[in-house]
């Protein structure tokens, strides 16, 4: 599942989404694309609706679901 052009992933509570090359907000309509060249952390027991970026103050939690996608995608390419 591909989101903007960044790859979710999900663990448990967190939501990871991959940084991203891209328009961050749509001119057009103002609706906002998911694209962000920063990586993106969210609590979902906490924001379900994705509205605070967790990603500065949990780095260690950013790199662990970073990795873990890394290995996803690396294995899914075999």
């Amino acid at each position: 599942m591909k989101q903007a052009n960044g790859l979710p992933f999900c663990d448990g509570n967190w939501k990871y989404i991959e940084p991203a090359k891209g328009v961050k907000l749509e001119s057009n309509t103002n609706t906002e694309t998911g694209v962000d060249p920063e990586p993106q952390l969210y609590d979902l027991a906490t924001d379900l609706g994705e509205t605070t970026n967790s990603a500065a103050t949990q780095a260690g939690g950013v790199r662990q679901m970073a990795e873990a996608l890394k290995t996803i995608s690396d294995v899914s390419r075999l």
